[in-house]
């Protein structure tokens, strides 16, 4: 009866770390630690937001790191220079964008009539 009890004590022991280390090393997949953007529709032109899970960290109306008002001529530049700004928080960097990034990311900075 002693050895069935301590058989039986090994297997709830063996079941209960194997189920606690499976908890323990699961990914993370909660959206809310995770940044994404979305492109804003301005009429004129376009801009994007920056959001971590439903919370809106940054709206971005305008070209940043050029100076002026302009907005993004195309979605697709808009959607690039979201990009960036994730790729730069997610690396812990400051999300602030130079003229020299807007360069690279071939951003057009020409006003649409």
């Amino acid at each position: 009866m002693i050895s069935t009890a301590k058989y039986w004590v090994v297997i709830v022991l063996f079941l209960a770390l194997g189920f606690g280390y499976s908890i323990y090393n699961q990914p993370l997949t909660n959206n809310d630690h995770t940044f994404h953007s979305q492109i804003v529709d301005l009429n004129d032109g376009y801009g994007y937001q920056i959001m971590k899970g439903e919370k809106i960290v940054i709206l971005q109306k305008f070209i940043p790191g050029f100076p002026g008002k302009q907005k993004f001529v195309t979605k697709k530049e808009a959607l690039k220079t979201a990009g960036l700004v994730i790729s730069k928080l997610e690396d812990g960097k400051s999300p602030v964008l130079l003229p020299s990034d807007l360069a690279e990311l071939n951003i057009s900075t020409a006003v649409s009539h």
